[in-house]
């Protein structure tokens, strides 16, 4: 009987790692396929906000969507994010950057009430259908373009394609590792 409980904890242990190797690998290959495209908007989803700074993470989600939009990929960008720990919601924090830095006031969609990837995906979705726009290119980091492509798919957001480059500010093996776990919680639709 213990043999069998041990067999089934091995099992069990094996499963799980042949998981995480192959959604890793998943994750990987999937930011490297996508490619930017035209589309109606730049959809941004938030990440911490530092006082009323953006983060370094998010102000490289930042600057790939600044060079999207400067590349003419989109004439709108959806800054998408509540409020977190700062002083100002994710969602202000990327409009005042992205002012700073040449983006004309009426090309920024701001949605402020989101507090996770799903809900950055819902409530753009109704800005987009507000303004009469469809389509979305999403700028955010390599480990979360998956996820933030299959819930989109989840929420009716059309989703064309996606823009990510290396991130300097995160140790991406250690977000794509926790991205692996956070699949499983988009595959059952949470």
């Amino acid at each position: 009987m213990k043999k069998k409980g041990i067999r089934l904890v091995l099992a069990l242990f094996l499963a799980g790692l042949c998981y995480v190797v192959w959604q890793y690998h998943s994750i990987e290959t999937y930011a490297d396929a996508l490619q930017p495209v035209h589309a109606d908007a730049i959809l941004i989803p938030g990440a911490e906000v530092r006082g009323t700074e953006p983060s370094p993470a998010l102000r490289e989600r930042l600057d790939m969507a600044l060079h999207l939009y400067q590349q003419g990929y989109a004439r709108h960008l959806i800054l998408s994010g509540g409020h977190g720990s700062g002083e100002i919601s994710e969602a202000e924090c990327m409009r005042r950057y992205l002012e700073k830095n040449g983006v004309p006031h009426d090309a920024l969609l701001l949605e402020d009430q989101s507090h996770d990837t799903r809900e950055n995906l819902q409530n753009s979705k109704k800005v987009l259908e507000a303004k009469n726009l469809h389509t979305v290119l999403i700028a955010t980091h390599r480990f979360h373009q998956k996820r933030a492509h299959l819930l989109a798919e989840q929420v009716g957001l059309d989703a064309v394609g996606g823009y990510s480059e290396p991130s300097h500010a995160m140790i991406e093996s250690y977000w794509t590792l926790r991205e692996t776990l956070a699949m499983i919680k988009a595959y059952i639709g949470n």
